[in-house]
């Protein structure tokens, strides 16, 4: 078989018995050409800013274990009407650039069980929130697995209806994660700082003077429309353009919003990175 991709594993519960790592052991076992890994955050200190000058040898192995996957399948139950704390610390320490994004453009299927009829969908809409606010390229996909202490009580799945439908997801989460490879200059380069305003995107250097800015017209409820892009003229030729148009999908993204391009370089840009044409109103 060949292999197409490797997809890191994060399973919500930190229990080797839990029924969130019945569901990956279930998933990760259908037909497929995706080779599937584990990523074990079990062991993160917690993340603390003040730790980044000299990162815990921990975090340090966790990241470098996330970059060399392809993708990420994230498979949890529903704490509190939202995520564990230890995925979410999982999240944190992954979210900073150390010294180059470990989430940003990865593709991701996010998937939730619980004990009760609605299948933990809090915390999956919590879960899609923070994906996809980190940069994530997050499969438009709601697995909701509810009773899941009937359908898995022996680790085989005992929902015919469900078993049909998790096989046509991976199936459709291999080609997604094709669909969804960027270049490497579509990813965003956070060694500019930014800010951001209703009218006005903004790289700043390191002095904070605006070095690149996007003129925005937001008067549209879900969509942001893109009246000019400008670079200073002492900056040019630095790739500038590429670098704060991809912080605004990245943004626009986030905020699960749309783009219009007014400005003729916004309008060539979008044309020519397909990864954002589910965002880009023509």
């Amino acid at each position: 078989m060949v292999i197409m991709a490797r997809v890191g594993v994060l399973i919500g519960s930190l229990s080797k018995d839990s029924y969130s790592r019945k569901v990956a052991d279930y998933f990760t076992a259908l037909p497929t050409s995706l080779e599937f890994v584990e990523l074990n955050y079990s062991i993160l200190p917690f993340y603390n800013p003040d730790l980044e000058k000299k990162p815990p040898i921990e975090w340090q192995a966790f990241r470098k274990a996330t970059d060399s996957v392809d993708a990420l399948l994230i498979v949890t139950q529903e704490y509190n009407y939202s995520i564990p704390g230890g995925l979410k610390n999982a999240l944190d320490v992954l979210s900073v650039p150390s010294p180059n994004q470990h989430l940003m453009g990865k593709p991701v299927l996010a998937m939730t069980d619980s004990a009760g009829e609605k299948g933990g969908i809090i915390a999956n809409a919590h879960l899609h929130q923070v994906l996809r606010y980190l940069g994530m390229r997050v499969m438009n996909c709601t697995i909701a697995i509810g009773n899941v202490q009937s359908v898995f009580k022996d680790g085989r799945n005992h929902d015919t209806k469900l078993a049909s439908r998790l096989a046509q997801d991976i199936k459709d989460f291999a080609q997604f994660i094709g669909e969804s490879s960027l270049p490497y200059q579509a990813c965003i380069d956070m060694g500019h700082n930014f800010c951001y305003s209703p009218n006005e995107l903004a790289l700043l250097d390191g002095s904070g003077t605006k070095i690149a800015t996007i003129t925005l017209d937001n008067s549209e409820r879900k969509t942001v429309v893109i009246e000019e892009v400008t670079v200073a003229p002492e900056c040019r030729g630095q790739g500038l353009a590429n670098k704060i148009m991809t912080t605004l999908m990245w943004l626009v993204e986030g905020a699960d919003r749309q783009v219009k391009a007014n400005c003729p370089f916004a309008k060539s840009y979008l044309e020519t990175h397909p990864q954002f044409q589910n965002i880009f109103v023509k």
